[in-house]
């Protein structure tokens, strides 16, 4: 498996995002939205996705709300 693609529904890309309200660092994959707080953290499932993570703070579910940083996490 290619180390930036997601290993929940093997299409998408992880990469990390910045939460701008929170300045929380998250990896995100691009295509099933899952969420996981740590770069290490990929195994499945994951815990939550961006529309439920960003809820939870308080925040409306808008990718306006996240900024991409970068390239994925190496493995």
């Amino acid at each position: 498996m290619n180390p930036d693609q997601c290993p929940c529904c093997d299409n998408g890309v992880i990469s990390p995002w910045r939460v701008n309200a929170t300045n929380e660092t998250i990896v995100v994959c691009d295509e099933c939205d899952s969420v996981r707080e740590e770069p290490g953290d990929l195994p499945c499932p994951a815990l939550t996705t961006v529309d439920q993570f960003l809820a939870a703070r308080g925040r409306p579910p808008l990718w306006s709300e996240l900024q991409r940083l970068g390239r994925a996490p190496a493995a």
